[in-house]
């Protein structure tokens, strides 16, 4: 909660810094479809997420329910390049250390 109050009160501050205006910004988010998306996404990214991350605790060690919820930034990456993102180099040496880091995990666990 605090992560997510400190987020909007970063927005809020950046908006008065932007070029355009507020009320083009605002004017994007009467359309019914974008709302429903925006409300879909905040319960599926914040809610389920929360609840998915507690239950990981619950059924697992701690340490190793932090450590896997620490790659979560990994999956992501294979959309990013599938959405046209230039995947750099240090990207990929920075993933393949995160998955051998997974690795020792669970071999010395």
């Amino acid at each position: 909660m605090v992560r997510l109050v400190g987020g909007v009160l970063i927005l809020l501050l950046w908006l008065p810094v932007k070029r355009e205006p507020v009320r083009t910004s605002l004017k994007e988010l009467q359309s019914g479809k974008v709302l429903g998306i925006v409300v879909l996404s905040a319960f599926l990214s914040t809610y389920l997420g929360f609840w998915l991350q507690q239950i990981s605790l619950k059924f697992t060690a701690a340490g190793i329910a932090k450590s896997l919820g620490a790659t979560s930034p990994l999956f992501v990456l294979p959309l990013a390049f599938f959405m046209g993102e230039k995947i750099s180099l240090r990207t990929i040496l920075g993933v393949l250390v995160a998955i051998a880091g997974v690795g020792l995990l669970f071999i010395y666990r």
